[in-house]
């Protein structure tokens, strides 16, 4: 995207937030595109005042497989920022608009729609090989957050059920499977299909306890902020804020907040789990370790998530037109099988 486009962009969305300015500059280093949606997240100095700017297209107000987006619940979610920080979340502050609306749209030359929402800059580190403390912190920010959820009566998100998704996931990719591929990897893909049915099987009959509905948001390492004391500082993600259950929410943060050796990292440690737990369970025990649902959506969440499901579909397409490279596919399937098997253990 030209970088002219980008500053036009800018001072429009600038405009509408009633900024008078002199200069404006993006820094260099956050001029990129963050997922499967087309946003583009900056941070931007305003006469030397820094911002995060996020510029989200119009076509990304659609259901997505794990969350959904609209305009309405994009609202919620602001307004949601606004209830966790008066209840002492850090989260970031978003810039006001007059009146009192809580985002804007605006228009480029080719009449695409953006959707603006302007916050205050938080300066920060992210921490993406964690530590006894790191998972201790984060175990008890989970709980916080949680609990604080329960006692606001305004706000409504519709509860997201990630068992959906990866049935959908699962269904595609029986249907993608090639039946002439080699007999070994034919079969290896269809252990993995059928042992990733029985995890969503054991995901889907929960006790009633086990799915208090709680309001969440994104908090994986690049969603967090920690300044030099360790202390954390700041949630800079809103995008993903809905109703889930204390269970779901815990597996991703098990699996995000056990690895020690970074983001792309498969190591884990069974401590660290244990500790994020402990921190989140205090002072009483409302996830037992033991819940089978756990450890299944623990599977799930690092074995069966968006990225292994493309890299899956790519590598049997690549398959179907050039039969020597089973072989990948074949790696790929004992890299997460291996990677399961780590994280189930976790909670052992």
């Amino acid at each position: 995207m030209p970088l002219t486009y980008i500053y036009n962009l800018i001072h429009k969305a600038l405009d509408h937030y009633g900024l008078i300015f002199q200069s404006l500059k993006v820094d260099s280093d956050t001029l990129t595109t963050y997922g499967q949606h087309g946003d583009f997240h900056y941070k931007i100095l305003v006469d030397e005042r820094p911002y995060s700017i996020r510029l989200l297209p119009e076509q990304r107000y659609a259901n997505s497989d794990l969350s959904q987006s609209t305009s309405d619940i994009l609202a919620q979610q602001l307004r949601y920022t606004d209830y966790l920080r008066a209840h002492g979340i850090p989260f970031m502050e978003r810039v006001k608009l007059e009146p009192d609306a809580l985002f804007t749209t605006i228009t480029d030359s080719n009449g695409q729609k953006w959707t603006c929402c302007l916050f205050h800059w938080m300066d920060g580190q992210h921490v993406t090989a964690n530590t006894v403390h790191t998972a201790a912190r984060m175990g008890t920010l989970a709980r916080r957050l949680h609990d604080v959820s329960l006692h606001q009566e305004e706000i409504r998100f519709p509860f997201i059920d990630h068992t959906v998704a990866y049935q959908r996931w699962l269904d595609d990719l029986q249907r993608l499977s090639i039946s002439r591929m080699p007999e070994p990897v034919r079969s290896s893909l269809q252990e993995y299909l059928n042992l990733a049915q029985q995890h969503l099987d054991t995901a889907r009959h929960h006790k009633s306890s086990s799915i208090q509905p709680v309001i969440s948001t994104d908090l994986n390492s690049l969603n967090i902020l920690w300044n030099q004391d360790q202390q954390i500082i700041g949630i800079v993600d809103h995008e993903h804020i809905g109703v889930t259950d204390r269970v779901q929410d815990l597996a991703w943060l098990i699996k995000w907040y056990a690895r020690t050796e970074g983001i792309d990292s498969h190591d884990v440690s069974g401590r660290l789990a244990k500790i994020l737990l402990a921190h989140y369970n205090s002072p009483t025990v409302l996830v037992p370790k033991e819940d089978p649902r756990l450890a299944s959506l623990l599977w799930l969440s690092g074995c069966f998530n968006l990225h292994f499901i493309e890299r899956t579909k790519h590598l049997l397409q690549e398959a179907g037109q050039h039969p020597e490279q089973y072989n990948p596919l074949q790696l790929h399937l004992e890299t997460y099988h291996l990677r399961g098997e780590r994280l189930t253990g976790l909670l052992i």
